[in-house]
């Protein structure tokens, strides 16, 4: 069995989305005093997990 060209390619977006999103998170997220920027950590965070979720859903129905 084949698998799947939309879901390969949705797999590929949520991989190259995650990795962007955690490194938005830590140039963004994070100050150079090393403290949270909230607004922008959370918003990077939510991101992260999207992304995240979108790659799985990927590997599982491609």
């Amino acid at each position: 069995m084949e698998p799947s060209l939309g879901w390969t390619i949705i797999l590929l977006a949520g991989f190259l989305g995650w990795i962007g999103s955690t490194i938005g998170f830590i140039f963004q997220g994070i100050t150079k005093d090393n403290r949270l920027n909230k607004k922008k950590a959370l918003t990077w965070g939510l991101l992260i997990v999207f992304f995240y979720a979108l790659w799985v859903a990927g590997l599982y129905f491609a």
